[in-house]
């Protein structure tokens, strides 16, 4: 689980997990401080994550056998620029090629480890006077 900013700018990276946990569960596990008032925008996959004092956004789920409303069409449109964000970031992280294939070295601390050395090159690239990225 990553934490990121309006800049793609990684905040917070947590212990690296086997794909059979739930991102829920790892919300709950390592619960953050945020700041109140400030709004979390979070995938599907958090449904029923809410931290106190914090305004989620998240998009809404088509219902089985029905349709989304108009209203809530529109606001997926308009959130879905902002999601992208993490997107984004998440796609900096594997550009070391390690995170994204097979890594066959042993230790949870070793993974843990290549996924922290990517955070911080991403980091690096995102705050680098030299990225000509500007956020609107």
């Amino acid at each position: 689980m990553t934490l990121c900013d309006s800049t793609q700018y990684v905040h917070f990276l947590s212990a690296t997990e086997n794909g059979r946990v739930h991102d829920k569960k790892l919300a709950d596990e390592y619960a953050l401080y945020l700041p109140a008032g400030c709004v979390l925008r979070q995938d599907l996959g958090l449904l029923g994550h809410a931290p106190a004092g914090v305004t989620v956004g998240m998009p809404h789920k088509k219902p089985p056998k029905r349709e989304l409303t108009f209203s809530q069409k529109i606001y997926n449109q308009l959130l879905s620029p902002l999601r992208i964000v993490i997107e984004h970031a998440h796609r900096g992280i594997k550009r070391l090629h390690m995170v994204q294939g097979t890594l066959r070295l042993r230790g949870e601390w070793m993974r843990y480890t290549v996924m922290v050395v990517a955070c911080g090159l991403h980091n690096l690239r995102v705050r680098s006077p030299h990225r000509a990225f500007s956020h609107p």
